[in-house]
Parts: C-alpha cells; sequence; structure tokens
C-alpha cells in the first residue's frame, strides 16, 4: 500500500503541495494549490494517512463549530529517489578536508573495479560452532582466488589491468572526453596553449555539486586521474604519496600527467585541465 499510494499521479501532487506548504492545510487550500476538487483532494489524503505519509489533525478556527481538520506531510522529500537521498546523506557525513580527499581516492579506486581479497580469513581456533561438522564449513579457495565480482565490475577490472596510460597529452585528452562524455557531463574541448582544457557543461549531479563541490568534485578528479593513471593498480595512488612521477618512456609519457578540476569556473561549466607533470616535461626536453 506504501509504495501504491505514490502512482497515482494527482495524489503525489498534493503531497508535494503539503511539502511545499511546510505548515497544516485543509483539503480546500490543497484543492487551489493543485487545481483538484476538495472532495478529490480529500480522497487522496485518506490514502496517504493510511500510507504513512500524512498525518491528520484538528485546528480551531477561534469560532464556533468543530475544529477544522488539517493535514501535514511526515515524512521527508527524497528529491529524485532513494539514490539521490542516499548520494546526499553520503556527500554531507564526507563533506570536510578529509572527505574530499576520501572522494579523490574513491573516484581512482572505482576505476580499477571491486578490490578482492587474494586470500581467505583465517578462522582462528575455537571460532567455529559447537555441533557443526566438516562438511558443512565453507570450503577455502585456492590462495589467490579472487571472489565472485558482478560482471560490470570485472570487466572494468580487466579493463584497467591491461589499458596503458596515454602516449601523449592529446591521447589524454581524448580518453577523459570519452570518460566525461559517457557519464553525461556533455564535455568539449576548447583551445589551451601547453594544456588540454576540457570544458564540463552539462554536470549530472549539478544539484548535489552546489551543495557539497569538495565531494562530488573529488569523485570527478579521481575518475579523472584514475583514466590519465592507466592500468597500473594504484600508480596514481603511490605517485601522489612519493611524489615521484613515473619516468617517460619512448612511446610517451606513461603516466606523467597532472589534472586539475575547476568547479563552476563559469556559472553552470566546469572545467578539467591536464597538463604534462613537470618531471615529464623535464624528461621529453
Amino acid at each position: 500500500m506504501t509504495f501504491g499510494a505514490l502512482a497515482v499521479p494527482s495524489r503525489r501532487r498534493v503531497l508535494d503541495a503539503l511539502r511545499a506548504a511546510g505548515t497544516p492545510r485543509d483539503a480546500v487550500a490543497l484543492g487551489q494549490a493543485t487545481g483538484l476538487h476538495p472532495n478529490t483532494v480529500r480522497f487522496h489524503l485518506r490514502v496517504l494517512i493510511e500510507a504513512g505519509y500524512v498525518a491528520e489533525s484538528r485546528q480551531s478556527g477561534g469560532g464556533r463549530g468543530r475544529p477544522q481538520a488539517v493535514y501535514a506531510c511526515v515524512t521527508p522529500a527524497t528529491g529524485e529517489g532513494g539514490y539521490a537521498l542516499l548520494a546526499e546523506l553520503l556527500a554531507s557525513r564526507l563533506d570536510d578536508a578529509r572527505g574530499a580527499e576520501l572522494a579523490r581516492s574513491a573516484g581512482e579506486r572505482w576505476l580499477r573495479g571491486p578490490v578482492a581479497a587474494t586470500e581467505p580469513p583465517t578462522e582462528s581456533p575455537g571460532t567455529a560452532l559447537a555441533g557443526e561438522s566438516a562438511s558443512s564449513a565453507p570450503v577455502a579457495e585456492p590462495a589467490g582466488t579472487a571472489p565472485e565480482v558482478d560482471s560490470a565490475g570485472s570487466a572494468r577490472t580487466a579493463a584497467a589491468a591491461t589499458l596503458p596510460p596515454p602516449g601523449s597529452l592529446d591521447e589524454a585528452a581524448a580518453r577523459a572526453t570519452a570518460l566525461f562524455t559517457e557519464l553525461g557531463f556533455d564535455p568539449a574541448r576548447t583551445p589551451d596553449p601547453g594544456a588540454a582544457r576540457i570544458e564540463l557543461r552539462a554536470c549530472p549531479f549539478l544539484d548535489l555539486a552546489r551543495r557539497h563541490p569538495a565531494v562530488v568534485c573529488g569523485v570527478h578528479l579521481g575518475l579523472l586521474r584514475g583514466t590519465l593513471a592507466g592500468g597500473a593498480a594504484g600508480s596514481a595512488d603511490r605517485q601522489a604519496e612519493s611524489g615521484v612521477v613515473d619516468e617517460v618512456t619512448e612511446g610517451g609519457p606513461a603516466g606523467a600527467f597532472e589534472a586539475e578540476l575547476f568547479p563552476f569556473a563559469r556559472p553552470g561549466v566546469c572545467v578539467a585541465e591536464i597538463r604534462l607533470a613537470a618531471a615529464a616535461r623535464g624528461a621529453v626536453r
């Protein structure tokens, strides 16, 4: 009943009107706000009350007669749905200096797919349940055998493991543009001497990014840097920690790129910028 209560568009309008009002409203006021007849509003309100979205109370008008029935929403709005609410909650929790660093790292690690343990956990003596037979105990997989993961994660891991880093600034820009295109950012490369400059003109997380730019944009910066790092798992993290950039090879600057993301460089537009790292610039001279 709870989910079915929101399946009727006009009923959802009544609920939205109550949430927008912020204070209890009667059926007549809700009818005016939604364009529905008050009797239709009352019918929808009964369904919403039974489903747990709305509560009814009585409000005295100060005159004679029975107090008027008014209604109020008792559940919070979740924006575009459960995923939007989850994103808001997680971003709010991470919205500090350390959270921005964790968000960037999460973006880089996602490109490498699920991280699986190489060895099964060792069970210490005496932890098995009393009376549990040996045949019912879980069978340990051989060392180095990874547990099953979803197909998307497996494909992502396999691709990341074999993908070499870009060999030139143009190739790095092409990969970054492809990444942001698939994510729905409507990217466009713009001229910039000595750098690859990509304008992101349609952020699919715009509202959330405005409230939590360090976290949301941090994830996107991590995705960008992970894309430029190629298939060397952990290479971006190791370079960031050590300050050492991979040596420039004959095929091009392997992992020798610096990437930054500038949120809201213009209204509604963010900018990704890729340059050769300082060590790589010196090596190719």
